[in-house]
């Protein structure tokens, strides 16, 4: 989250993305950096485990939030 956070400060596009066990997590990192509005892409956890099939799929799942973050849609976005 810090380097996604941190990296947009640069003016460099960013979608972070994380799994859901973190959420809380980056919710707090996100209010300690003071941008509390931060958007970012959850993924249901686990990741390391899966197959290369099993990621690619997660991957073309979680596409369309990482494609409006990019973009600089907000609609939908998480509150």
């Amino acid at each position: 989250m810090h380097d996604g956070i941190e990296m947009e400060r640069l003016g460099i596009p960013t979608a972070a993305i994380i799994t859901h066990v973190f959420l809380n997590t980056a919710k707090a990192m996100t209010r300690m950096m003071g941008v509390p509005d931060f958007d970012f892409v959850v993924a249901q956890h686990p990741i390391s485990s899966l197959t290369d099939a099993e990621c690619k799929a997660k991957a073309a799942q979680i596409a369309p939030e990482v494609e409006r973050i990019l973009l600089g849609s907000n609609a939908g976005q998480r509150d």
